[in-house]
């Protein structure tokens, strides 16, 4: 009994010592400057330094990654605002963070011409797809948040749930329906704003030879950046799963 009663308290002060020991392997959740959580631990943990783990906030709007894309698309097609061609490119410039912001008052949407016009169907002009209500909704959202030039790439990138209408349309409808709508003269008489039309581009290897960048392919979308590693990689997915209708 006494041996059990001298032993106890070197058991204890074990366990506390393993406990103080192994707390640095709690990754530490550290906000970051363009609005990205970023989780720090030890190395092997995902965490920390070489290997970070970001994880975008739902509740914000990127500009790099959601505005950008969508007003190049709608709004900066050949011939319209992007600052390089005729028509409308000498008003505005609608496929950079400056010129956009020429139509913006930063925190106050309702006084922004940014909204008037795309809401009231001005632009983008006849002929091209209007933005959704969606879409107008998510510009609303990001100049109420202050219209930030901010980004934020997920370093994990979800490829389970890929589906169609869920996934694919809106990728799309962000990065290439601007152009490639309708009777839209820019889109060179490609619509991908109907299934259909989707998988005739898909099945003629033109839609992954493009948005990829492949040799011999055009480079989509037109004048703007490449899409991300993670939409590349959820459109594969799709293709690979026989590109269906879901």
């Amino acid at each position: 009994m006494k041996k059990l009663l001298y032993s106890l308290p070197i058991v204890l002060f074990g366990l506390l010592f393993s406990v103080l020991a192994c707390r640095h392997e709690i990754p530490i959740s550290i906000r970051t400057g363009n609005g990205s959580d970023t989780l720090a631990g030890p190395p092997g943990s995902g965490g920390g330094p070489g290997n970070t783990v970001v994880s975008c906030s739902a509740d914000t709007v990127y500009f790099v990654q959601s505005v950008l894309p969508l007003l190049t698309s709608g709004c900066a097609q050949s011939g319209c605002h992007n600052g390089s061609s005729g028509g409308d490119a000498g008003d505005y410039t609608l496929n950079t963070y400056a010129g956009i912001m020429a139509l913006v008052t930063p925190g106050n949407a309702a006084g922004s011409r940014l909204i008037s016009i795309t809401s009231s169907g001005r632009m983008p002009p006849r002929g091209y797809a209007a933005l959704t209500a969606d879409q107008i909704a998510m510009l609303t959202k990001w100049i109420n948040q202050g219209a930030p030039d901010n980004s934020c790439t997920p370093s994990t990138c979800d490829t389970s749930q890929v589906a169609y209408a869920s996934t694919i349309v809106p990728i799309l409808q962000t990065n290439c329906t601007g152009c490639h709508s309708g009777s839209a003269a820019g889109g060179g008489g490609i619509d991908l704003t109907q299934y259909a039309n989707v998988l005739t581009q898909v099945s003629s290897g033109k839609l992954w030879g493009d948005i990829k960048h492949l040799a011999g392919y055009n480079a989509m979308p037109l004048g703007g950046g490449s899409l991300s590693s993670c939409d590349l990689s959820k459109i594969n997915t799709w293709i690979r799963a026989g590109a269906p209708n879901n």
